[in-house]
């Protein structure tokens, strides 16, 4: 009886020592992971998505300084090319790229065989010079349907901050609507409702 209590006691000292350096080993642990950074912060900001805004249309704003009377740019053959924005059409103009992942619901929704533009409006579509776009990429995006420009300077003529970027101008040249949005059918709805507001302003008497 008396060596089974010994034993048990040995067992139980044991146990007890093992127990010990297994914390000892866990804490050792913990202080290398948290000098390492690793260490748990509770009060931490979680990461999250980066919020991001689209800009919707703003208000009109007449053409002149900065904006010009036409776009002047060149074909993707090299041809120069000088459309006019006071001669009478509404025009609706896409600043689009090629390395823009958004810009390829637009590309898409162009080649299409009849594009629906508010108010009738021609559609041009802007890129940057080729100094700064690939001229390969834009061939393989370009819609036969929609006439296509390379033109750096109309993109600092408007102020475009990015692509996607529209800007709707009346045949007066003014430009009545501009901003941008995720898909086609939202920057149209946006644009034929600025056309709208525009051509029921300009019949509204004047007091």
């Amino acid at each position: 009886m008396t060596a089974l209590v010994v034993a048990l006691t040995v067992a139980v000292l044991l146990l007890a020592v093992l127990v010990a350096g297994l914390l000892r080993s866990h804490a050792e642990i913990l202080k290398a992971l948290h000098d390492l950074g690793a260490g748990l912060e509770l009060d931490r900001a979680e990461a999250g998505p980066v919020p991001v805004t689209i800009e919707g249309v703003r208000g009109p704003r007449m053409t002149g300084s900065p904006a010009p009377e036409s776009v002047t740019g060149q074909t993707l053959d090299g041809e120069s090319v000088a459309v006019s924005l006071s001669a009478g059409t509404d025009t609706l103009l896409a600043f689009l790229s090629s390395g823009c992942s958004t810009c390829q619901a637009f590309w898409d929704a162009f080649a299409a065989p009849a594009v629906d533009v508010p108010g009738g409006a021609r559609l041009l579509v802007i890129s940057k010079d080729l100094d700064e776009e690939s001229g390969s990429a834009l061939a393989a995006r370009a819609s036969a349907s929609v006439p296509l420009l390379t033109s750096s300077q109309a993109w600092e003529d408007f102020s475009v901050p990015g692509s996607p970027y529209f800007v709707y101008v009346d045949g007066t040249g003014r430009v009545v609507g501009e901003g941008s949005a995720a898909t086609w059918p939202a920057v149209a709805t946006l644009m034929g409702q600025a056309q709208s507001d525009t051509a029921l302003s300009s019949r509204a008497p004047t007091p």
